[in-house]
Order: C-alpha cells, then structure tokens, then sequence
C-alpha cells in the first residue's frame, strides 16, 4: 500500500508542472485556432490553383495554364507577377512592406504608392509562389470578443477576396476564416495523469512486468519524436532519448531506462501547446501529435517514477531480513 501511495504521489508531482504550461498560448506560425480556406473564386480562375499553406500563415499561387498572373495589392497595384520567364515582386508596392509583419506594424516609405512605376524583382524562376496576405488571415494577437467570449463555439470570422489578374482577365479568391474551437486541455491532461499513474502502479506492484520497461522506454521516445511537430531541436532531443532508452535495453541497466523516459517527460511538458491548439505544423496530423505527446508523457513519467520509487523502497544491506517460515 505504501508503494501504491508513493507511485500515486510521484505522478502528481511529475506531471504537477503541466497546469502552469497549459495557461501559455502557442508558438507563433506552428499552431493555429483558425481554418484557412478558399471558398471559391469571382470569375474564370483557369488555368491556376490558389490554397492557403502553413496553416494559413501565407498563401500558395500555382500557375498551371495560365500563361501571365499579378497578384493586386491592398490598393489594386500590381503586387506580385508569374509568367513563363518566372516570379517577381514589385518593391514599389505597398503590400511589400506592409506584408514584411503581420499585423501591418512596418511603416510603408513615400516611393511605394499605388501609382508608382513598378520595380520588378526577380525572386524565383519556378511556377508558384507564396505570399502572406492580410486579406487572409484575422489581423490581431488577440481573438474577437465573441469568440473571447464564449470560445467553445466555431465562428465565420471573415470572408474576404484578394484580387487576381490571371491572362488580362480579373479574379477574386474568395478566402474564408473560421473560428475553430481548440481541444479540451482538461480532457487530455486528465488522460496523461490516469495513465501514468495506472502504469507506474502496474510497474512497482507487479514484479514481473519491469522487464517490459527497456520497451516502453523505447516507446516513449518513439512517440515523442512524432508529437514534436516542425521542431528540428525536439526530434533530435527524441533520437537522443531513443539512443538512451536502446542503451538501457542492450546493457540490462534500469537507470538509463529511467533516464530516457525523464528526459521524454521534459520534452513533452514544454510542448504542451499541442494541447492549446486545434491546428499543429509537422508532418503528423495534429490529433495524432497529441496522442503521441500524451504517450510520451504517460510511460516516461511511469518509466522514471516506477524506478525512483522501487529503488527508495529497496531493502537496505544493514536492513534485517526475516526468514521464512
């Protein structure tokens, strides 16, 4: 019973830490609450493709058939160009500079206007290009007071249209922006503690189950590494974990096992916006990033307590030991 209680109490303080983590908001351009569409298109739009990228931070162009596209400014000036000889962008617009921040905090000098001459700058030679828009995206760190309000509730936040000139031809873009409420932090915080706590029991009670704790420390290591997103820094950090936990396996020692799954609780608790944001950058969806992250959590903090626990309640070498009956 002492263990069980000991077990109970080290996963509270491990993942104790969790609940200051989850007051902070994401980390900029790898996490999003707002779905980025095109909707459709005002007038003939062959001949290219437009769709939003990086979850919404800027805007692709595609040029298929068309043989010319300009991409307009705030102001109608001619902003961006594709054609066969490749992409340029006119510095003498205004969206150049207003597009350099984006909530539209760069100041914009007296040579850029929507009348002024055009100064073409080659920047590519292929056939797409990507642009942030302002006209795409909700222009403020801080959400609207409705969604403030009550941000359980999806919302239309915007409809706008960012003009085209494909092959002398005007196009609108129609762009949408949604509200889209994040994940229950609560939900899944309660999930990582239950499980840790169930596993580090099922380790301390259960004698025979701590050979499978090499395993689960690969494991951990393994699912942090998928729920680390964009982050070159938390994959390496990962493989480090894995290499640790391998180690552990190969020479049968307990510590190193420990190590490594310490180190995934580190690394999963500092990548709590998993848990603050409906949408995730990296090359996992983001609902399998927060199940990953909530593994990774769940048996590191197991693997790590289970071992500290078993090893404080070891029999001491002066400690008499009584024989059996």
């Amino acid at each position: 019973m002492r263990k069980l209680v000991g077990a109970t109490l080290l996963a509270a303080i491990v993942l104790a830490p969790a609940q200051t983590v989850l007051a902070h908001g994401g980390n900029g351009g790898s996490t999003s609450d707002y779905r980025i569409e095109v909707t459709g298109f005002e007038g003939d739009a062959s001949g290219i493709e437009v769709h939003p990228v990086e979850l919404g931070n800027r805007m692709e162009l595609v040029r298929t058939t068309a043989q010319e596209v300009q991409i307009l400014g705030y102001s109608g000036e001619p902003y961006l160009r594709l054609d066969s000889t490749g992409t340029f962008e006119n510095t003498n617009s205004p969206a150049h500079y207003i597009n350099l921040d984006r909530f539209a905090r760069q100041p914009v000098p007296e040579s850029a206007s929507a009348t002024a001459e055009p100064n073409w700058v080659r920047i590519g030679d292929g056939t797409s290009i990507r642009w942030h828009d302002h006209r795409t995206h909700w222009m403020d760190p801080t959400p609207r007071q409705d969604v403030r309000d009550n941000p359980g509730v999806e919302r239309l936040i915007s409809t706008d249209s960012v003009a085209l000139i494909v092959d002398g031809r005007p196009v609108g873009a129609v762009v949408t922006v949604t509200w889209v409420p994040p994940p229950s932090r609560t939900t899944w915080l309660v999930i990582s503690s239950l499980a840790a706590c169930a596993l580090l029991a099922a380790l301390v009670l259960v004698p025979r189950l701590r050979r499978s704790v090499p395993a689960l420390a690969a494991m951990a290591s393994i699912a942090i590494v998928v729920g680390s997103g964009p982050s070159a820094f938390r994959i390496a950090a990962g493989a480090i974990a894995l290499v640790i936990a391998i180690g552990g396996w190969l020479t049968k020692r307990s510590w190193l096992s420990a190590a490594s799954g310490l180190v995934t609780v580190v690394f999963a608790v500092t990548h709590f916006e998993v848990f603050e944001h409906h949408y995730l950058a990296g090359w996992a969806p983001a609902s399998l990033q927060r199940v990953a992250i909530t593994v990774a959590l769940a048996m590191g903090a197991a693997i790590g307590g289970s071992q500290l626990v078993i090893g404080l309640g070891a029999t001491q070498p002066n400690e008499p030991v009584m024989a059996d009956a």
